[in-house]
């Protein structure tokens, strides 16, 4: 069984069984590195649509990413706040990030989980179409993104103050004071320990 992402940086683990057949349980696995573009949402919504048809157990996102296009991020953020499967995004291997899409993405996550080392941060958006944005352009799409951002850290219960100053500030975090502050649930050197 297989599904070939269009993007060589996507990468998806069909799932391991446990336990007795009558109680089998399984997880999906996907691997994110890289800009999150049209076809990574295009990939991340049909690998969220088929572990719901499938009766996943959970979908765990393994994160690396300095961010990418909103329009693209918006699409698998509806996806996931409306899944019926959990999703846990996992920011790993040590010494990956999570930035601009990402932050969007973990928060947007049922659990929130961090290898150790990692970077936590959102980054202005300065241009539209590749072109640099006017102050009152720019102030749009912030206040635009904050209050999107309000929403989901509110939907999932995190640290709602500092998901908003992420945006109009572009703050980062550690992963350990992310931790802290309520954004992320937990820091380990696996997914496997949720």
């Amino acid at each position: 069984m297989g599904l070939l992402p269009r993007d060589p940086d996507l990468r998806l683990n069909f799932p391991a069984r446990v336990g007795k057949a009558e109680e089998a349980r399984f997880v999906y696995t996907v691997r994110v590195e890289g800009i999150i573009s049209a076809s990574t949402a295009d990939f991340m919504v049909s690998i969220i649509k088929r572990a719901q048809r499938d009766g996943a157990e959970a979908l765990v996102i393994e994160l690396d990413t300095p961010g990418g296009l909103d329009i693209s991020m918006r699409e698998i953020l509806k996806e996931m706040l409306g899944s019926s499967v959990p999703v846990i995004v996992y920011v790993s291997p040590s010494g990956a990030r999570a930035a601009s899409a990402g932050v969007f993405i973990t928060v947007a996550a049922h659990i929130a989980r961090h290898d150790p080392g990692n970077e936590y941060r959102r980054r202005p958006s300065v241009s539209v179409g590749g072109e640099k944005m006017d102050k009152e352009m720019a102030k749009k799409v912030v206040n635009d993104a904050a209050a999107y951002m309000r929403t989901i850290a509110e939907q999932r219960g995190r640290n709602v103050k500092w998901a908003e100053e992420a945006v109009r500030r572009s703050i980062s975090a550690t992963e350990k004071e992310a931790l802290q502050l309520h954004i992320i649930d937990l820091v380990s050197p696996s997914w496997r320990t949720c």
